[in-house]
């Protein structure tokens, strides 16, 4: 334990002189008749009751003094210099990602695997946006992954307007990471679909990433050939997603889109057709050049003064009975 404001150890210094003023005073006090006629033949010195309130009061304020001195009890919770990279997960939660071609289906897979990387990758600050027809920022930058898998557990499909922005996707991760010190600056982007939705087109956000030194490694997750999935419909059940003409409608992935971006960033593209294939792109990831840093020192205290302010009350309440109902002073 540690006090934050030890200076003011110096108040200990004026109790001495400020006790033997007040000891210097004689109050015309007296016992009351009944307790004295009781308490003569137990308690000879009857001096010592009458300064019980003076000790008390004095007690109650040492530990004042102690609490008003703040005693903290604290960690340094970062002080390592850490080797790593800057990630920025873009992670689809559109519809599609409902596919039950993975166990127990696509978004679930997903968020087990990056569970995973998360947990694997603790040198590395990681973020996570999330995006369906526009992409949201879910997590910023950030070594508190514990923080980060909390929010990565909140993710489901449906929590955004239904639709495929991969370009909003990759600009919204593009604006979060760009200002990084980091040498090595990465987005890793999941997704199951074609671009379909927003404002910017794949190439382009591809283009922003390039210009900011930052690589993507796009992962398809599930069949090319695309897979059935469920949606909720008008009367809120979960319903297969079919076409017009009452055929299942399936989610199709534009390879040669993410192949693309991937290539205009410098970055690398990977058929994930199961949970195994995304090691690979983890993998890449872990081959990349470290960057070393000096993370800042985050102190983290508790704070301690109420196991010195409460004593002190409960002294300061016994100097007042002891006062009120115990002696009493001459008028």
């Amino acid at each position: 334990m540690s006090f934050h404001s030890i200076w003011l150890l110096i108040l200990f210094v004026c109790l001495p002189p400020l006790y033997k003023a007040v000891l210097a005073q004689k109050p015309v006090t007296i016992m009351h008749p009944d307790f004295l006629s009781k308490l003569k033949s137990k308690l000879p010195d009857i001096r010592a009751k009458v300064r019980l309130p003076l000790y008390l009061r004095f007690a109650a304020l040492i530990l004042l003094i102690l609490a008003i001195m703040r005693p903290q009890h604290g960690f340094v919770a970062d002080t390592r210099n850490t080797h790593g990279v800057d990630i920025m997960v873009a992670l689809d939660v559109s519809t599609s990602m409902n596919a039950q071609d993975f166990k127990p289906d696509r978004i679930s897979a997903a968020k087990n695997v990056l569970g995973n990387f998360i947990k694997d990758r603790k040198y590395d600050r990681i973020g996570l946006v999330v995006f369906a027809s526009k992409g949201y920022l879910q997590c910023p930058l950030t070594t508190d992954h514990q923080t980060l898998l909390n929010y990565l557990d909140e993710v489901h499909t449906g929590m955004i307007e239904d639709g495929t922005a991969i370009g909003m996707a990759l600009a919204t991760g593009v604006n979060h990471i760009k200002d990084s010190q980091a040498r090595s600056k990465v987005i890793l982007l999941l997704t199951d679909g074609d671009n379909n939705a927003g404002e910017i087109d794949p190439d382009t956000g591809a283009k922003m990433a390039q210009a900011m030194g930052i690589k993507i490694y796009s992962v398809g997750i599930g069949d090319p050939r695309g897979a059935p999935f469920s949606v909720i419909d008008q009367w809120g059940r979960r319903v297969m997603a079919v076409n017009p003409d009452g055929t299942p409608f399936l989610s199709k992935m534009n390879e040669a889109g993410l192949r693309k971006i991937s290539s205009l960033s410098e970055g690398d593209y990977f058929m994930a057709g199961n949970e195994e294939k995304l090691k690979e792109a983890i993998a890449k990831i872990d081959a990349m050049e470290k960057t070393k840093f000096k993370a800042k020192d985050i102190f983290v205290f508790d704070e301690h003064f109420m196991f010195f302010a409460f004593p002190a009350f409960l002294l300061l309440l016994a100097e007042w009975f002891d006062r009120r109902f115990y002696l009493r002073s001459l008028p």
